[in-house]
């Protein structure tokens, strides 16, 4: 496998802002109200999760667990999707670094109706979910790559991972789908062997990579050069993030106004934010000026 230069990403001459599983500050994140806002917002795109169900359904949902979003105890791969969609996701939710009242509750939704949806209005970074290097998550990527194909929705999407398996298996089923690597600090903090695995895009060239996400404070000065030179398009995450872990270290909101002044300026190819109107924004002023 070689790496191959991202054709969705070289359809635009701008940084693309994604709404990271959704609007969150507006909508329960995975929602269909936060995608459907993504789309009034008039957003490039969005992020979203997804695991497979006991019954082999790709269901839109985050954690391993269902007790956070919805308070019910249980594990969405041992659940069935009738069991899962008679759950309802909580209007009061833990985002990280603090709670939010949504006031009302939504719905856990499908893989399948989310693309439907979007169809044509937004680009969808899907996340095959990955708490660790599971060889059982291969199915995943197998399901997402037939439901992709199936939808002829190869255009529209692109698939990541912090999982090399689901990533290899999308490869496998459906060859031309853009998918990418996910590199988080922690990962690459506890082995010197999965930085360089990372500098070198070894792992993108084994699946078949045309793009990586990477965490924003991972970026280095030339970062995105070099991994451009590479032929990968290359998108930051998580801007703006309501959870401060998720990226290693916290960002003052001045450090990260910086990081995007100077992606911009190096052509950044997308960015994945917890708030996309304040990011759009940005965007727009930086264009004009």
């Amino acid at each position: 496998m070689t790496s191959q230069r991202s054709k969705l990403f070289s359809r635009y001459s701008r940084s693309l802002s994604l709404g990271h599983r959704g609007v969150p500050e507006e909508h329960q994140e995975n929602t269909m109200a936060g995608f459907k806002r993504a789309i009034e917002l008039g957003l490039d795109g969005i992020e979203l999760d997804v695991f497979l169900t006991k019954d082999q359904k790709v269901v839109v949902f985050h954690d391993v667990e269902t007790e956070r979003l919805t308070g019910h105890d249980g594990k969405v791969a041992e659940m069935t999707w009738d069991e899962i969609k008679k759950l309802e996701i909580k209007s009061e939710i833990n985002v990280g670094d603090k709670t939010i009242n949504y006031g009302k509750t939504e719905r856990i939704v499908l893989l399948e109706d989310v693309l439907e949806e979007t169809r044509g209005k937004l680009l969808i970074d899907i996340e095959i979910k990955a708490y660790s290097l599971d060889f059982g998550q291969r199915h995943t990527g197998t399901a997402v790559a037939k439901l992709i194909k199936r939808m002829e929705m190869q255009e529209h999407v692109f698939v990541t991972s912090f999982n090399f398996f689901p990533l290899r298996w999308l490869e496998w089923h459906c060859p031309g789908i853009e998918s990418g690597f996910t590199y988080s600090p922690q990962s690459i903090k506890k082995s010197r062997l999965a930085r360089w695995m990372m500098e070198a895009s070894l792992i993108g060239k084994l699946v078949g990579s045309t793009l990586t996400n990477m965490s924003v404070n991972m970026i280095d000065e030339d970062t995105i050069e070099r991994v451009q030179e590479r032929g990968l398009a290359i998108g930051a995450w998580t801007l703006f993030s309501q959870d401060s872990k998720r990226l290693g270290v916290w960002l003052s909101d001045e450090e990260q106004l910086e990081f995007i002044r100077k992606f911009n300026q190096r052509g950044i190819d997308y960015y994945i934010t917890d708030d996309p109107v304040r990011l759009q924004k940005i965007l727009e002023t930086d264009e004009s000026g």
